[in-house]
């Protein structure tokens, strides 16, 4: 009996706490009771979402014969198509009340009483929840038409998968999260002519690493948009310049994403390709340009361009790679000019080692590769080791994931392209480095791994090694 009675006071304490100190995001829909055919009337919706900040979208079914135009946006992009509207916003606004609005236009002969709800979704601690716009109902008629404010709608979680912010071969959760959202609202792509026009600029024969810039001519259009590039193979793309774009690159795609595409009539975007050592030859380049224009999607394709990498460079020569019992592996390698071989000692390879992060990220960092023996960096400081830990697009507070994964030390962070990455420890040796991660992996940070700096720089575990002549450990 006294057990129950503890359970009821607990669920009682409980519901008392989240009635009076909740931060719950509540959303106030406010149209007239009534509006003539052939007229247009304002929706207003007053969003309070307290300290929530990121991703958010607003959607609102509306009935046949209305369609919507965008009055007061607050920062969000806004789309209506098959009598849906929505509003996406990639970081929510500051302010922890605001309002937005949009222009309802009545066809003529539509008549009768009509409902318009919604939804609002946002995420927050990695869950996509969503607060239920409570219906508020409109009578279409010759009477005249007055305001009225529909219910406050209360806060509810959706079922959505809880999963640690921890790093993974692709994406990271809340980027996850993010890109579902922003993919599910876009129409699907038509073949209608484009009103907007991209340039690609590339070097004809980069000696290199080389940097593509596109300049886009977008006129008065305005809203989401995509640039999606292919890469022929051995070519890996990092962000210089994104003009307030999502950037991403898995699987040789390059993709830039905008909730809402920059108010200038003409902008551009660049970013560096590096050239994997052994390309060669005449490499193509494709790409296509998609946006909303008048509820519709449209594309540009882009004119292919090619480059020629290695055009004056003599064949290299390379022997098959063979490993030994001791997991050593044995190879040629060339310079970095590929003109010259050049033989490397054995180095022991640490395939088990997590050393991949997300698609976003330099893919150099951390892989386990054979490296030519002048391409190794010479120390410029202190060689140290650090553990990450997650890698996320929409940053969280560090003492967070302290609190979350029971971390002891302190969380630092570190920006790359885009991404908050959150790393532990400082370790003069790998095997230190490598003990903190399997103790960071027993606490849930299934993906954790180790990564390496010189002297501040981020470079790969297997150059740490052979900068400071360790040795690797499973």
């Amino acid at each position: 009996m006294l057990k129950y009675g503890v359970l009821l006071f607990n669920t009682i304490a409980l519901l008392i706490y989240q009635f009076f100190f909740a931060d719950a995001i509540t959303v106030t829909q406010n149209i007239p009771s009534s509006a003539k055919p052939d007229t247009e009337f304002i929706v207003e919706l007053t969003i309070s979402k307290g300290t929530t900040g990121g991703f958010a979208k607003l959607q609102q079914d509306l009935p046949e014969g209305f369609t919507a135009v965008q009055d007061e946006n607050n920062g969000a992009s806004f789309t209506f198509s098959n009598q849906s509207v929505k509003f996406i916003w990639m970081s929510l606004p500051g302010e922890k009340e605001f309002k937005i609005k949009y222009k309802v236009k009545v066809a003529a002969g539509v008549s009768g009483d009509k409902i318009i709800s919604g939804k609002f979704s946002y995420v927050t601690d990695n869950v996509k929840q969503s607060v239920d716009i409570a219906p508020s109902t409109i009578k279409i008629d010759g009477g005249t038409s007055t305001p009225v404010a529909a219910s406050t709608s209360p806060a509810t979680t959706t079922t959505a998968s809880s999963t640690p912010a921890t790093t993974t071969q692709n994406t990271s959760t809340d980027n996850t999260l993010t890109s579902q959202l922003i993919e599910k609202s876009a129409p699907a792509p038509t073949t209608e002519a484009s009103s907007i026009t991209c340039v690609r600029t590339v070097p004809a024969n980069p000696s290199g690493d080389f940097t593509v810039e596109i300049n886009v001519n977008k006129g008065n259009v305005s809203g989401f948009a995509k640039l999606l590039e292919t890469l022929p193979a051995g070519f890996t793309a990092t962000a210089i310049e994104s003009q307030g774009a999502s950037f991403s690159f898995l699987d040789g795609k390059v993709k830039y994403v905008w909730v809402s595409m920059p108010a200038s009539t003409e902008f551009k975007i660049r970013y560096k390709v590096s050239v994997a050592a052994g390309t060669s030859g005449s490499q193509n380049i494709d790409g296509v340009f998609s946006y909303i224009e008048n509820d519709d999607t449209k594309k540009y394709v882009l004119p292919t361009s090619t480059v020629t990498i290695g055009g004056a460079s003599q064949p290299v020569a390379t022997t098959p790679v063979s490993t030994t019992p001791d997991n050593t592996t044995k190879s040629v390698a060339t310079t970095p000019d590929n003109t010259t071989p050049v033989a490397t000692t054995p180095v022991t390879t640490p395939t088990a080692d997590k050393t991949t992060t997300p698609a976003t990220t330099n893919a150099t960092d951390n892989t386990a590769k054979t490296l030519a023996a002048s391409t190794i960096p010479a120390p410029q400081g202190n060689v140290n080791y650090k553990v990450q830990i997650a890698a996320l697009h929409n940053a969280v507070d560090a003492d967070k994931l302290a609190i979350r994964f029971n971390i002891n030390e302190k969380v630092q962070t570190e920006m790359a392209e885009g991404y908050t990455k959150y790393l532990v420890g400082a370790h003069n040796d790998y095997k230190s480095a490598r003990d903190s991660r399997e103790t960071i992996k027993s606490k849930g940070v299934s993906d954790a791994f180790v990564t390496a700096y010189n002297s501040g720089k981020r470079i790969t575990v297997q150059e740490a090694l052979m900068i400071t002549t360790q040795k690797w450990y499973r």
